[in-house]
């Protein structure tokens, strides 16, 4: 009688064993069943992408895609009764054909049916898709590899050192000479070396190259106070302490320490062989950890990481400093959630409910992690099934062959006639000399005593699950200054201060240009892999996110249920992402390519079709040849998106409908038309109207206007 007294009946009838098997809570069950197939209703609802490649091996043969990990000849081309052999496996899945396949060498082909693999949240591994990476043969490759040959002469200068640097500077101002070319530019057209090697993103150009969730203390658990009294420092203040700091100075490879670069070498890499010197021992490494100063330290950071790492450091990073924000509460368990929530975060306005398992910093760290996986089953479809872009070790290879055996490889003569490539030659002739490997080559130098791994370029697996994990991110909190931002010293053996304001978001976009462009540093990813994966894994999240939305029974006070997740993109604008809006598309868009057309008739005008980086667009020229009344239009992949922003001059210019053109009426006072001199027009895909949903690639080129 006592226990009777002390528990009310309905709790000692749940408590009790047979309640619970006479009385199943089937309803619950079924709402949980409803929640999946709502979801996945909704996901299989959405149109479906027809992938597209860029008809490589039709057009040019079996050298000019992946073949890496395959038996190849004397000049690396891949032994055609093998390679038939894997494709046909590829496009089957069939376990056994690609067990059946016989390889060069002791590495194994990478994990080639992972796009045949399932979710259960978001998007199908196969329903989005990215337009077909650029053709062998065309400027945006021959730029890509240019920047990359640039990018390995300038692994060893400090990125504090750009500006500064003769070296740098030469590669920025070759660069910015390309006639194609992605990169970053100033306004007024020009590519300059603190600017080079970054991704094209608003957030990834400002303050230092470095992100602050690559330098920072990483604080594994909340930690103690920092001080008795300062219990929420100010931006200016302690730094937020963790109970197991964990600091971010790393094992990197000595100066130099480039690999790949003897032709028989390189051979026996293409076959799959292990290197014969791997030099990755502790011994072969720097003695002193240092913190990432080059592209040679961010290189070697994306050699040995796993795919969450990135994403979850920056999650817990994210996390303590919102613990700090100066608003005048004391958090006494900050390992539940900050107060830097997303701003339709329910729990903002609770006064007795604190988040931590729903919208809290276990959900956020949660997702960001879960998704770092899933999407790259969406990426190694991509990969292996649709795209089998050859890895710029093996373009290295072609450019080698043509030049010095004379094999008619069709490498664009920019990159032929590229002043980087003497300087390669000269410096691998060095490298040989000093290990007695033979003479010079031009062949793209590897970070990696490996080179690339056994599997496609296009696209960027480590860029794809950034992309994704930095979006979850962005999801779950919001946007604030970094408290005691820092930046390396000279020899990266410490943190100094860094004097200006960097944000949280802007950071996290810095942190997917870092990890992105770590792979071109390394030699192993093309700029273009990098552009378009990171934005499949942003799309990829965003779709998960519209799943994860159906979860919560959290309702404001009033009954308002959650209106979504507020998301910014790397195109700079926010969405909010519910159960089932915004509408997103099925693949990642880009601005292929720009040209100018006479407006009356709508034809190209010779001369400026495309238009290339540099061009020089003389009016009156153009007036005496009758295409005075002339337009800007931007070509996209797909088609047709959901509008087209063009930047130029200070002015902006949104297109809503396909033929996307800037239209240039003399009446205008903002005209093309009425600007003399250089500028920079870029354009950028979005999959709304207005610039408004996702953004794609964008594309900018250096023009000059004169009369």
């Amino acid at each position: 009688m006592r226990v009777q007294a002390a528990f009310p009946p309905l709790l000692l009838a749940l408590l009790a064993p047979a309640a619970w098997a006479q009385a199943p809570n089937t309803a619950r069950a079924d709402q949980a069943r409803q929640v999946r197939v709502d979801a996945a209703d909704f996901q299989r609802a959405q149109p479906l992408p027809i992938p597209v490649n860029n008809n490589d091996q039709n057009d040019f043969g079996r050298w000019a895609v992946y073949s890496k990990g395959l038996p190849h000849d004397s000049l690396g081309e891949p032994d055609p009764v093998q390679f038939d052999a894997l494709l046909a496996a590829l496009l089957t899945g069939n376990p056994a054909q690609l067990e059946a396949v016989v390889l060069g060498g002791e590495r194994r082909l990478v994990n080639p049916q992972a796009g045949f693999s399932f979710t259960l949240e978001g998007a199908d591994p196969q329903a989005i898709t990215m337009g077909p990476a650029p053709d062998f043969d065309s400027d945006e490759a021959a730029s890509e590899m240019a920047e990359l040959y640039w990018m390995a002469r300038n692994r060893d200068v400090r990125f504090d050192q750009y500006g500064g640097s003769d070296q740098a500077d030469e590669a920025a101002r070759n660069i910015g000479n390309l006639r194609f070319y992605r990169g970053a530019r100033r306004s007024t057209g020009e590519v300059i070396a603190r600017l080079t090697f970054r991704a094209d993103t608003p957030g990834a150009l400002e303050g230092p190259y470095v992100s602050q969730f690559l330098l920072k203390t990483l604080p594994y658990g909340g930690g103690p106070l920092a001080t008795t009294t300062d219990i929420n420092p100010p931006p200016s203040g302690v730094e937020p302490t963790a109970h197991q700091p964990v600091e971010q100075r790393i094992w990197t490879r000595f100066a130099g320490d480039d690999r790949v670069t003897n032709y028989n070498e390189w051979l026996d890499i293409q076959n799959g062989k292990n290197p014969a010197d791997p030099t990755d021992t502790l011994e072969d490494f720097d003695p002193v950890r240092r913190y990432i100063r080059s592209g040679r330290d961010l290189a070697e950071w994306v050699h040995f990481d796993y795919p969450l790492q990135a994403s979850l450091n920056a999650a817990l990073i994210l996390a303590r400093q919102g613990d700090f924000l100066p608003d005048g509460r004391y958090d006494p368990d900050p390992k539940s959630s900050p107060r830097a929530e997303d701003e339709n975060n329910p729990y903002r306005v609770y006064q007795k409910q604190e988040a931590f398992v729903t919208f809290g910093n276990s959900d956020a760290q949660s997702v960001t992690t879960l998704v770092t996986n899933t999407v790259l089953r969406a990426q190694w479809f991509q990969k292996w099934q649709v795209h089998r872009r050859l890895r710029p070790e093996e373009y290295g290879g072609r450019v080698h062959n043509r030049l010095v055996n004379g094999v008619n490889y069709p490498v664009p003569a920019e990159l032929l006639n590229s002043p980087v490539l003497p300087a390669i030659f000269a410096r691998n002739a060095q490298t040989n000399a000093a290990r007695n490997l033979g003479p010079g080559t031009y062949l793209l130098p590897q970070a990696f005593p490996e080179g690339s791994p056994i599997h496609p370029a296009y696209a960027s697996g480590h860029s794809t699950y950034i992309g994704a994990g930095i979006t979850v991110l962005k999801a779950f909190y919001a946007d604030f200054p970094i408290i005691h931002p820092q930046v390396p010293n000279a020899e990266g053996t410490a943190l100094l201060p860094y004097a200006g304001t960097l944000t949280m978001f802007n950071e996290l976009d810095k942190l997917a240009s870092n990890v992105g462009m770590a792979r071109l540093f390394a030699g192993v990813h093309y700029r273009s892999d990098h552009d378009n994966g990171v934005r499949l894994g942003e799309l990829y999240a965003l779709r998960t996110l519209q799943d994860w939305a159906r979860l919560y029974p959290e309702r404001l006070p009033d009954g308002t249920p959650f209106q979504g997740f507020r998301v910014r993109t790397l195109g700079g604008n926010t969405l909010t992402v519910n159960a089932t809006s915004p509408a997103l598309p099925n693949t990642v868009s880009r601005v292929e390519g720009l040209m100018l057309i006479n407006a009356d008739t709508g034809q190209p005008i010779p001369g400026y079709a495309p238009l290339y980086n540099h061009a020089v667009i003389d009016l009156s020229d153009l007036a005496a040849q009758g295409h005075a009344n002339f337009a800007v239009r931007a070509t996209t992949y797909p088609q047709a998106v959901g509008s087209v922003r063009f930047d130029y001059w200070d002015q902006v210019r949104v297109r809503g409908t396909w033929p996307y053109d800037l239209v240039n009426d003399v009446n205008d006072p903002q005209s093309l038309k009425t600007f003399r001199g250089s500028l920079t027009l870029k354009a950028t895909p979005f999959s709304a109207a207005g610039a408004g949903g996702v953004g794609g690639v964008p594309l900018s080129v250096a023009i000059v206007i004169q009369e």
